[in-house]
């Protein structure tokens, strides 16, 4: 098999073969973990979707604050471990700041649904619901990561045992506090 590719099986069960691409929604998971007490180690992660899931493009959706040098390093880590960087300049609000990705992976998956077979999409967020029941309705297979408590009921209600809850695979993802090594 290909990398990248996937064995579905169609109701006549013959084996089909196509790719499979991740889709991140990268402050609903990052965020989300925080909120949980801990953090994702970005490399452990895509090694996950491309051991589990054999997908073969991971695209990763990034509100970032061009003044912040932190985030300009993550990005160029995050693409040497293989990522496909969707990134927009974060817009300010008084005392909020939000990106708004949620319409570039909406668009990407859209634009892109000619390329894949399965979507794996790392987000619980209820606004992409009309998206996944269009795509499944394009015979997308379609599997949902995310916290089981930022969930909407309506996304896991659709993707039912095509849900993984982002907390049960910590074990796998989490990333490490570094430890200090002196001076």
């Amino acid at each position: 098999m290909k990398k990248g590719a996937t064995s579905f099986k169609d109701t006549k069960s013959r084996s089909l073969t196509s790719k499979t691409y991740a889709f991140i929604d990268a402050s609903n998971i990052i965020y989300g973990a925080k909120d949980e007490g801990w953090l994702i180690d970005q490399k452990k992660l895509i090694k996950y979707l491309r051991s589990k899931f054999n997908i073969s493009k991971a695209f990763f959706y990034f509100g970032k604050d061009s003044k912040n040098e932190k985030q300009t390093k993550f990005l160029k880590i995050l693409g040497q471990f293989g990522y496909t960087l969707r990134v927009k300049e974060i817009k300010r609000y008084y005392k909020k700041t939000k990106a708004n990705c949620d319409v570039d992976l909406t668009m990407d998956m859209l634009i892109l649904k000619n390329e894949y077979s399965g979507a794996v999409v790392l987000s619980g967020d209820g606004d992409f619901l009309p998206l996944f029941k269009y795509l499944e309705s394009r015979k997308k297979k379609i599997i949902i990561i995310a916290f089981s408590r930022k969930t909407s009921r309506d996304i896991k209600r659709f993707a039912k045992t095509n849900f993984i809850a982002l907390e049960n695979q910590r074990y796998l993802i989490e990333r490490k506090p570094k430890k200090w090594g002196g001076p």
